[in-house]
C-alpha cells in the first residue's frame, strides 16, 4: 500500500492542513506528508506517541474502553490523532481555522485503509 498517497489525499481534502503522518507507538514515523515546507511530522510524531500511549493506558486503567482519538489544541495548531490497530496512530495537524469536522472524517477514511494493511 502507498501510505504516502493516502496521507496526501487526507491532507489535500482538509482545509487548513499542515501535514499528516502514520506513526508507530514507538514514535517512529512510517510515512508522512507536509503541506508546508517547514512542517516535519517526525519530531511531532515522537512526542505525541507518548501522549497517545498515556491516553490508552489511562483509559484501560479507568475501565472506560480503549482510546480511539486524541486531540490537542495549541496557540497555533490543532493536532488530531486516531489509533490504527494496536501499534500505530495517524496524526493530522491543522491550522486553528482548519476544518476539524472534515479532518476527523478524512482521518477515519485513511484509518480504514491502513487497517487493511495491519
Amino acid at each position: 500500500m502507498d501510505f504516502k498517497a493516502v496521507l496526501r489525499e487526507t491532507v489535500s481534502n482538509v482545509d487548513g492542513s499542515l501535514g499528516a503522518g502514520l506513526i508507530g507507538l514507538d514514535g517512529i514515523v512510517v510515512d508522512q506528508v507536509s503541506a508546508k515546507a517547514d512542517f516535519d511530522m517526525t519530531i511531532a510524531g515522537a512526542e505525541y506517541a507518548t501522549i497517545v500511549k498515556s491516553a490508552r493506558r489511562a483509559s484501560e486503567e479507568f475501565g472506560i474502553g480503549s482510546t480511539n482519538e486524541v486531540m490537542i489544541s495549541t496557540e497555533r495548531t490543532t493536532m488530531l490523532m486516531m489509533t490504527v490497530g494496536k501499534d500505530y496512530f495517524c496524526a493530522l495537524a491543522m491550522n486553528l481555522d482548519g476544518n476539524l469536522g472534515r479532518g476527523r472524517l478524512e482521518l477515519k477514511k485513511a484509518i480504514a485503509k491502513f487497517e487493511k494493511e495491519f
